[in-house]
């Protein structure tokens, strides 16, 4: 039985998906990414045809093909649809730093969370690890994109399963004079002993050529249990769930959709270049007008009488419009209109108020499932970071707006709710909470603050005195 004992070793599922997460950041980038792999996306022309001129004929052929943005449109707006509401974030004092500054480079944690997100949709994982700042005063949220999670495993402890190793890989950046080198290295999180364990493995060689070895190992402590952690502060995020297993990427069938229209395209736009002008014809010529022609030319113009001999004829020769690509592109459109890519529908029916909620419920189902799981990792970070400067309370938390849908609060629907909060149908949380979904009050304010506010300017208000059975009709 081998062992393996090569950092750089990556779990066979990943490196399978590589191409997979390859293709769908390609078609999210848009033209230049997809056009820049030159035919990896879009078939040869005669393959078998070496020379330069069939060289040229396809680097025309690639240089004419459209693409549509489709897929990065479709993601662009389920972005905005997720973050039009500013996320809320209930945490601790120490860590307002977060919102400004989450990995200690100056990412805001609303900025951060909307590059999780997108990853999230584009490739269906990401990473989430809380580590120390290196000043050491503060905790930081760590993301690492899924091509860089390349191996890990779980282990069941007392019938719960653990994660008990992670290999992370990472690019830094070393001084060269006026430049830089790009070097790789690996961080290990381990669970060994029930503590949790990180080191970081380097080359020893300067030109990346020598073995990796260990250059540092470190056992991180929480402040107020000065203790080993019995877990590593690290969360897979998915596009299904946030376990350790690979996940399909939720544009992935759009894209392939997206790469079959752009080779449509090739063909389609190849066609009109080479058919779509048309071809001049004459016959009824002798050889003697054939040589005159062609020694004094000919010109095609209104103002340009051409001269032809008896029964001779001149006329314009135009291929039949090619369709086949043109109704091909237009079949696999409307296929990406119904996985979800409504952007490109200029010119939409009107549609009644139950199609488009049908549509909505449908295209924002998968959106709904990440977004969660992208607000659920943020809020086992945010209890991490806590712990680590020694609060273990645990009800810390991050959310996503998940209303993706504005909803317009008219007169009879306020009416409605203040009627039933005034008959005390619901409680006076109740009542903020709903306004706070309608935007009338901020959503980021926390309910007892309103109630408490509200008590403190107007400690008489109905129904939000100490006594909530003295509700009379105002």
């Amino acid at each position: 039985m081998s062992e393996t004992y090569d950092i750089a070793f990556a779990r066979p599922e990943h490196r399978a998906a590589m191409p997979l997460w390859k293709m769908a950041r390609d078609v999210c980038s848009g033209a230049e990414a997809v056009k820049r792999e030159g035919h990896t996306y879009l078939p040869k022309l005669d393959p078998t045809d070496r020379s330069a001129r069939n060289r040229h004929r396809n680097e025309d052929y690639r240089m004419r093909a459209v693409f549509y943005p489709i897929t990065c449109n479709t993601k662009i707006g389920m972005l905005g649809m997720a973050f039009r509401k500013v996320p809320t974030m209930n945490a601790p004092a120490k860590l307002a730093c977060l919102i400004e500054n989450a990995d200690g480079a100056g990412t805001s944690i609303y900025q951060q969370s909307q590059i999780v997100l997108e990853n999230v949709l584009e490739t269906g994982r990401e990473g989430l690890y809380v580590d120390y700042a290196s000043d050491g005063e503060r905790p930081i949220i760590v993301v690492y994109r899924t091509e860089d999670i390349i191996n890990w495993r779980t282990q069941t402890i007392n019938g719960r399963t653990r994660l008990v190793l992670v290999v992370l890989r990472e690019c830094v950046e070393e001084p060269d004079g006026f430049g830089f080198k790009e070097r790789v290295q690996y961080r290990e999180l381990a669970l060994e002993k029930g503590a949790f364990v990180c080191r970081v493995w380097k080359r020893a060689g300067v030109e990346d050529t020598g073995a990796f070895s260990i250059v540092s190992t470190t056992i991180p402590r929480a402040f107020a249990a000065n203790k080993p952690w019995d877990e590593i502060p690290f969360t897979f995020i998915g596009a299904q769930n946030n376990d350790q297993t690979l996940d399909e990427p939720p544009l992935a069938a759009l894209a392939e959709i997206n790469l079959g229209h752009y080779r449509n395209s090739a063909d389609y736009e190849d066609s009109v270049w080479f058919c779509g002008q048309v071809q001049p014809w004459m016959s009824g010529l002798d050889t003697g007008w054939r040589d005159h022609l062609e020694k004094t030319g000919v010109k095609v113009g209104s103002r340009n009488p051409l001269m032809l001999p008896k029964d001779g004829s001149f006329g314009y020769a135009q291929a039949q419009p090619n369709m086949l690509a043109k109704e091909a592109m237009d079949s696999k459109r409307d296929y990406m209109v119904a996985l979800g890519a409504r952007l490109i529908e200029q010119n939409a029916v009107v549609k009644t108020a139950t199609q488009a909620d049908s549509e909505q419920s449908a295209s924002t189902s998968l959106l709904s499932i990440c977004v969660s799981n992208v607000s659920e990792a943020y809020t086992r970070a945010l209890n991490w970071c806590a712990r680590y400067i020694g609060d273990n309370s645990g009800g810390w938390g991050y959310a996503i707006n998940q209303e993706f849908i504005s909803k317009v609060a008219d007169s009879g629907m306020i009416t409605a709710i203040v009627s039933a909060w005034q008959s005390g149908a619901i409680r006076d949380s109740d009542l903020i909470r709903t306004l706070q979904k309608l935007d009338i009050i901020d959503p980021a304010d926390d309910p007892d603050d309103v109630i408490q506010t509200l008590r403190d300017n107007a400690p008489n208000f109905i129904g939000l005195n100490d006594d909530n059975n003295k509700r009379t009709a105002a």
